[in-house]
Formats: C-alpha cells, sequence, structure tokens
C-alpha cells in the first residue's frame, strides 16, 4: 500500500489532469452536442473511422481494415488497441457505424474513455521527462493541466489518442536512452522496442529515430532496426495476408484530402490519386529524410536529452512545414515538447510558448483553403515554440529518479 501510495502521489499531476480531461470531454461531447445539434453527441468523425476498422479486426475480416476514403494510413496498431473495446460495444449492441443517435448512450460511452486514458499516456511520459529534469510540483501540475488541454483537443475534437500514444512512447524512449548512458545497454534495446511500438501506431515517430539513436553503433543498427520493424510487421502481417495491394498503396501513397481539412502551399504539388485525394507520403517521406540528417548530425555532437528533445520537436515540426494537408492535431507534438523545454528554461519562456501553442490550436481547428494568412500564421506560432524551447547554455542540475549516481560524480543537463 505505501508502495502505490508512493507511485500515486510521484504521478498525481497527470492524474488530477487525466480525472479532468474525462470529466470535460465526455461533458463536452454530451453539452455541446445538445447546444450546438439539438442532442446528438458532438463526436470526432475520424475516431468512428478508427472504431470500423477495429470492427473489422474483431470479426476477422481485415481486408476491410483500411476501407475507401478513410483517416487510417499508419499500421493499425491501435485498431488492435481498440479491439476489445469494439468488441465489448457490440456485445451490449453499441454497433460502431451508429454514431449519431439522438439523445442515448452508444459506443461513445466506452470508446470515447478509452481513447482519452490511451491519449493520457502522452501526460504521463511528459510528467516523467519533468521529474527527470528536478521540476517542482507546481511546474509538473501546470504543465500536466496545459498538455491535459492539448491531449484533449487531439482526442474529442479530432478523434486521434493514436498521436498521444506514440508520442508518450517516444518520450519514454528517449528517457531510457538518456539514463543508460551507454549505446549497446538495455536502455537502448527497450528503447527500440518502444519506438517500434510508436511506429506501430503512428509512424510519425520515424521523426525521432535519428535524435534519439544518433550515437548508436553500427554493429547495434541491425538489432535496432529489428526491433523498430517487429510491431509494425506484426499488425499488419493479417491485412498483408489478404489485402497487400490495397494496404500497401495506403501506406505508400499516405492518401490526403485537402478538401476535407485544410490546404497548405504543397498542396497543389501532390500527386493526385483521384476523386480529390492526393498523395502526402512523399512530403512525409522528405520530412524524414531531412529531420533524420538534422538529428544525426547534431545530435552525434550533443546527445543530452534536452538536445534529443528539441531536435526531435523541430523534426516534427519539418513534417507539418511540408504536408500536403494540415489538422489541428498534427501539432501538438510539437507542442508538449516545447511546453516541457520551454518550462525547464523560465516562465516566461512557457508563457510565451502556451500563448503560441493556444493560438496555434484555435487556428487549426478551423478547417481553411484560403491560406493566405492562416498557414503563416500556422508556421509562425510552430516558430516561437521551437524559438522559446531552444536549450541555450547550462540548465539545471537533473534529479535522476530512481537512480544511483555513482560517489563524486554529478550530472548536469546542457
Amino acid at each position: 500500500m505505501q508502495r502505490f501510495l508512493s507511485w500515486a502521489e510521484a504521478r498525481s499531476a497527470p492524474v488530477v489532469a487525466t480525472m479532468a480531461m474525462l470529466v470535460g470531454g465526455l461533458a463536452y461531447v454530451v453539452a455541446w452536442g445538445k447546444v450546438r445539434h439539438g442532442g446528438i453527441w458532438q463526436t470526432p468523425p475520424d475516431l468512428w473511422g478508427i472504431a470500423r476498422s477495429s470492427d473489422a479486426l474483431v470479426h476477422g475480416n481485415f481486408s476491410g481494415v483500411y476501407f475507401p476514403h478513410a483517416a487510417l494510413t499508419s499500421p493499425p496498431g491501435l485498431e488492435y488497441l481498440l479491439a476489445p473495446v469494439v468488441a465489448l460495444g457490440s456485445a451490449f449492441g453499441l454497433h460502431p457505424l451508429q454514431g449519431h443517435v439522438n439523445g442515448s448512450p452508444y459506443l461513445w460511452a466506452i470508446l470515447g474513455p478509452a481513447a482519452i486514458l490511451i491519449g493520457s499516456s502522452a501526460l504521463f511520459a511528459v510528467d516523467a521527462l519533468a521529474r527527470h529534469f528536478s521540476f517542482s510540483p507546481a511546474k509538473r501540475l501546470v504543465l500536466a493541466l496545459a498538455g491535459g488541454l492539448g491531449v484533449a483537443n487531439v482526442v474529442v475534437f479530432w478523434g486521434h489518442p493514436e498521436d498521444c500514444a506514440a508520442l508518450a512512447l517516444v518520450a519514454w524512449a528517449a528517457l531510457a536512452v538518456e539514463r543508460d548512458g551507454d549505446t549497446t545497454g538495455n536502455g537502448q534495446r527497450r528503447a527500440g522496442w518502444l519506438f517500434g511500438l510508436a511506429i506501430a501506431l503512428q509512424p510519425l515517430a520515424l521523426l525521432a529515430v535519428a535524435p534519439v539513436f544518433a550515437r548508436t553503433t553500427r554493429r547495434e543498427l541491425p538489432r535496432l532496426a529489428l526491433r523498430l520493424c517487429v510491431p509494425s510487421v506484426l499488425v499488419l502481417v493479417p491485412v498483408l495476408a489478404t489485402a497487400a495491394p490495397h494496404a500497401l498503396s495506403v501506406l505508400i501513397h499516405q492518401p490526403s484530402y485537402p478538401r476535407f481539412v485544410s490546404s497548405t502551399p504543397f498542396s497543389r504539388w501532390a500527386p493526385s490519386l483521384g476523386h480529390g485525394e492526393v498523395a502526402g507520403g512523399p512530403t512525409r517521406l522528405l520530412a524524414v529524410v531531412l529531420g533524420s540528417t538534422i538529428g544525426l548530425v547534431i545530435c552525434r555532437r550533443r546527445h543530452d536529452l534536452a538536445t534529443v528533445l528539441a531536435v526531435s520537436a523541430l523534426a516534427l515540426a519539418l513534417r507539418v512545414l511540408f504536408e500536403s494537408e494540415l489538422a489541428g492535431y498534427y501539432f501538438w507534438p510539437i507542442a508538449a515538447l516545447c511546453l516541457l523545454l520551454a518550462l525547464r528554461r523560465s516562465w516566461p519562456r512557457f508563457c510565451l510558448t502556451s500563448a503560441a501553442a493556444i493560438t496555434n490550436m484555435v487556428l487549426g481547428n478551423h478547417r481553411v483553403h484560403a491560406i493566405g494568412l492562416w498557414w503563416p500564421a500556422m508556421m509562425v506560432t510552430t516558430a516561437v515554440m521551437l524559438a522559446a524551447a531552444i536549450p541555450t547554455g547550462p540548465g539545471p542540475a537533473i534529479e535522476f529518479v530512481g537512480m544511483d549516481t555513482p560517489v563524486g560524480m554529478t550530472r548536469k543537463s546542457e
């Protein structure tokens, strides 16, 4: 019991933020739906698409996981994760396609909380980083509440908990490598598997591979590649066995739909797939290559945790810079890392980053096709967040929570 109480106290900030998300998120779905839609719950359409793919997995219809014009363009890791929830809903007659039932409970009653809890993993991961940087309880609570607002927007408004879960796994992997202090130790192995799981949820995690593993030895690279690939291969095997051409086309081309979200300067240059679809894969591949190059150049020379996180945020920003479509939740992983790094430096930096993140979130929640002012505003707010988060000069001393530091040795962040 004492161990449990100590665990709860150490993680009280993200627990408080998660409870606030559950209450506030469900209240928004029900109350705002009554105000704006006459009683129909305000739920994100993309989450129903995810539920539909999960339902296909539950019923063994693997060829239906990547159904046409769906939001799913990544390995179906989240769909497997939500499959038990969808199966439970089906057992009670709450079919995922019955997404708009006037005034009565339906699948969202269990799917919504499950998605919020999955998304809340990002709060616990960022809090682990904050404890590693020796943040005070007050700073951790403020950071968790700010993060809770962002996660709620990603999950409740947009319906994409996989982005938050992938960010959480990347953060835990970076922390494992930092604590390991060796290029071939257990921390590296754990980090490799964590990244593999993150990629199976959302391939944006690829953008942080180079910064985190910049100092991995050549001898370890084949093992690292195996850990990165195995989880995605496992979740894709049934799908590829039944519908390989369509699944591979989705995974390679990354169909995007600018008309349903927001356009960018690259929308007109993206290869057309017909029916209003464009291929987002080429620009995303460009962002991965460019981000990986920058990550290797910087983090092979300087590999402290703050620098790794800052370079990862920069790589994630390259993704949104080159996107052929933009949705507000694309920016949250950048904001989450920048809020942490800015608060590590000072309260004024954190306030500036918070203002930029809120402005970015409000603007991003609108679907805009006249990009003359909107797209530059999104890029400027992202640049402000990155500038406020850049580590400059020596930082505060780091407390290695749960680790023994050899006598006579001190570690400080850069």
